[in-house]
């Protein structure tokens, strides 16, 4: 496998793994949304691509839920 074929496979799977997380979460609400996404493993920006926001609303409503107890 060559270095294009490696970015052209490492793409479509990024790809894969974003419509998945999109289709898990799009009944949940932002919050529910962020936090289930977070839990996943998944950083505020990648977190912030899929949700179609900002990196920095994803690291605000963590910090919110964080004080409040809810995100650990």
């Amino acid at each position: 496998m060559n270095d294009q074929q490696f970015e052209e496979l490492s793409r479509k799977l990024d790809l894969l793994i974003k419509l998945t997380a999109v289709n898990l979460v799009k009944d949940k609400k932002s919050e529910e949304q962020i936090k289930f996404l977070s839990d996943q493993g998944f950083r505020p920006k990648e977190i912030a691509d899929t949700l179609a926001t900002t990196q920095n609303v994803v690291n605000i409503r963590l910090s919110e839920m964080c004080k409040r107890g809810i995100k650990k």
